[in-house]
């Protein structure tokens, strides 16, 4: 691969991760109801991860929120 791919994928996979911590600056004044229904609500797969994230270090488990977002609405 050459300088420039490198270079260019870094950029790419920062923007991704800086998508993410928006995402969790903007949720974490929410409360814990709110999250869950964002999550339940949301279909990008970014909003999803930093909701998880915010949840996840509020104590709930991975399993959790799986579980929650796998059962009907």
């Amino acid at each position: 691969m050459s300088f420039w791919q490198k270079l260019f994928k870094t950029n790419q996979h920062n923007e991704y991760k800086n998508q993410i911590v928006c995402i969790e600056n903007d949720c974490s004044r929410k409360s814990n109801e709110q999250l869950l229904e964002a999550l339940r609500k949301s279909t990008d797969a970014e909003v999803i991860q930093g909701i998880k994230k915010i949840l996840i270090a509020r104590g709930y488990s991975r399993r959790e929120l799986t579980e929650f977002l796998q059962k009907p609405v």
